[in-house]
């Protein structure tokens, strides 16, 4: 089963998202990326980060024309190499997500393959040396049952950190809780209130930045609206009585293995974040899915229900 190492190019956005997709539940557990973070790479994150320019250190203040974002996001697919078999498919997938060199996890590679060719992984881990690097190290990440990768991994001489930094997790939706909304607070969606400027403010305070400089840009929220999954009645916020909102959160669903995830997560108020995961997992479930999944590091996520299903590792390779 040969294989052949192409760039990749814009157009091959939806056929990386189709097997993605058609391989997730391929392994007895998952060792690719779900959807939802092809989608967010390319639409939120590339745009958001590059707006901090592409040097060596952030730029102090983001370029808000979108100029900068778009050469960021250039930057991110001209990193991206694919592998296709001899009838063209695709084989395997080589990757980064937060992708400037002034940001702390520029040297991290993702690996996405067919469960047909295992064979491929010492190509691909070469071609994360050779692509991604960050103060001298390439770092991937691999899942507990992931035993070929792991193996792969250690002939190339990388070396696992001691503590997991994430955990695979799950919730089962047949078992959400009502909603627990205070009076006057309501659910609201991006597809009844589009205000990008309130969504800035929710998602920059839910993640301790105080200063709007440091929020994401309104370009790269208008980016994300056109991502291929992005459903705007799934993007949703908590609103106060007064109109401000406290909470917020876009569901993503995978129609074809039916599991959904929540990416971002955030919220100002407490007890708002649970009722707006909440809000997102009865969206999920509306639409047939019956599991929502979950890469976090977090306690929080076992208290609301999800349950710890696998712990993901570092693995560093310095040269």
């Amino acid at each position: 089963m040969g294989t052949k190492l192409c760039k990749y190019r814009p157009r091959d956005f939806l056929r990386v998202r189709d097997f993605l997709v058609a391989n997730y539940t391929a392994f007895e557990h998952p060792v690719n990326w779900a959807l939802v973070r092809w989608n967010y790479a390319r639409y939120l994150v590339a745009p958001m980060i590059g707006a901090r320019g592409l040097g060596a250190k952030a730029e102090k203040h983001p370029d808000t024309s979108g100029k900068s974002s778009r050469k960021a996001i250039r930057f991110w697919e001209n990193s991206i190499g694919i592998w296709e078999n001899e009838s063209g498919d695709i084989a395997g997938v080589v990757c980064p997500d937060e992708y400037a060199p002034w940001h702390p996890a520029f040297g991290q590679a993702f690996l996405q393959r067919h469960p047909d060719y295992e064979h491929i992984l010492p190509e691909m881990l070469a071609y994360a040396e050779q692509t991604f690097v960050g103060k001298g190290t390439t770092r991937i990440f691999v899942g507990e049952p992931d035993m070929s990768l792991q193996e792969a991994a250690k002939e190339r001489g990388f070396v696992r950190d001691e503590k997991s930094c994430i955990n695979y997790m799950l919730f089962d939706l047949g078992k959400i809780p009502e909603p627990d909304l205070p009076d006057g607070y309501r659910f609201v969606s991006r597809e009844e209130n589009n205000d990008l400027e309130k969504l800035r403010e929710v998602g920059g305070l839910s993640f301790n930045h105080p200063d709007p400089d440091d929020w994401p840009i309104l370009y790269s929220y208008q980016e994300l609206q056109k991502a291929p999954d992005y459903h705007k009645e799934l993007d949703i916020v908590v609103e106060r009585p007064d109109g401000k909102w406290v909470a917020c959160t876009i569901a993503w669903f995978d129609s074809y293995n039916r599991i959904g995830t929540l990416e971002p997560v955030g919220a100002i108020q407490l007890g708002m974040g649970r009722e707006v995961v909440m809000e997102g997992l009865r969206r999920l479930r509306d639409r047939g899915a019956l599991v929502a999944h979950m890469d976090a590091g977090l306690k929080y996520y076992e208290k609301i229900g999800f349950k710890k299903q696998f712990p993901i590792f570092r693995w560093v390779k310095k040269h």
